[in-house]
């Protein structure tokens, strides 16, 4: 145990001590956070700035809404893009042999293989639950109205499976690798391209349906809807006793919130995280044998 532990530590302390890595990792984050503030956030709540003109909605209610729908999004790519850059020890090692000196030690193959996974796992809660946390205080001090006790353990707990996810599609992904410019390629698109096939870019209702049927096979994209219908919530809510019918439907169309299912096909929410937590599961055996035969040559 004792040798995992350092070899998991060992992992950590490499990524953090790359400051050039890490802000790679950050930087799909950055990026959409600087399109939400910039253009794309108020986008979003057009239509409530302007019933907010009308004296239906205080500034700080849409500021809310604003924000919740925009780190529904940001959060789950955060997951995504943070996983990927500390996998990123993976190729470095692999590539500089740097294995080697572990593989001549009694250390077992799989506390090896596994240390990067788990190390992974670590590293992408913590940063992830302090971005959550600064949301939490950031909507809180900006709009005056702060998240619920429950929305607030729900949104940690969903993202500490998200990270399962996440991390195990990564390893898989990073194992299929042979070079680091490679992964620097796959790094440098995978976070804007999942951000515009899951909807976090911009709205699924603007595309059409067979854009739709392709952003249903990604479970990214019902991890975004999940967490979006957590943090909003309460003002879904609010929103549902204030607007029309129609108009509330719009609303929620609009914010990305309403379940797309599997090609159109209606498929229960809770059904597609066991779907994709089996689909984890599946793909972080194969980056396990991946690796395990790379480490063989």
């Amino acid at each position: 145990m004792y040798e995992f532990v350092a070899l998991v530590k060992r992992h950590m302390l490499k990524f953090l001590r790359d400051k050039t890595a890490v802000f790679f990792s950050f930087l799909s984050v950055i990026i959409l956070l600087a399109l939400y503030f910039l253009f794309i956030g108020e986008s979003y709540v057009s239509n409530l700035r302007e019933l907010q003109e009308d004296g239906i909605f205080t500034r700080g209610f849409v500021d809310f809404v604003k924000i919740s729908n925009m780190m529904g999004g940001i959060l789950v790519v955060n997951t995504i893009s943070l996983s990927l850059g500390i996998m990123g020890n993976v190729i470095t090692d692999l590539e500089q042999r740097a294995l080697d000196a572990y593989l001549v030690t009694p250390v077992k193959r799989y506390k090896i293989i596994f240390s990067y996974y788990v190390s992974a796992i670590i590293v992408t809660i913590f940063f992830t639950l302090i971005m959550w946390g600064f949301t939490i205080l950031y909507a809180g001090i900006v709009s005056g109205y702060w998240y619920t006790f429950e929305v607030i353990i729900k949104t940690s707990l969903l993202l500490l499976f998200f990270t399962f996810i996440s991390s195990s599609l990564m390893i898989y992904l990073t194992t299929l690798l042979k070079s680091v410019n490679a992964f620097g390629t796959l790094s440098g698109i995978l976070g804007t391209l999942i951000g515009f096939i899951c909807g976090i870019y911009f709205p699924l209702a603007n595309f059409s349906s067979g854009i739709q049927y392709v952003s249903s096979v990604f479970p990214f994209t019902h991890m975004t809807i999940l967490l979006k219908n957590i943090m909003l919530e309460q003002s879904l809510t609010t929103l549902q006793t204030t607007v029309p019918v129609d108009a509330f439907e719009r609303i929620k169309l609009y914010f990305g919130v309403n379940e797309l299912g599997v090609f159109g096909q209606h498929v229960d929410m809770i059904w597609l995280m066991i779907g994709s937590a089996i689909i984890a599961c599946v793909l972080l055996y194969l980056g396990y044998f991946n690796m395990s035969r790379k480490i063989k040559n």
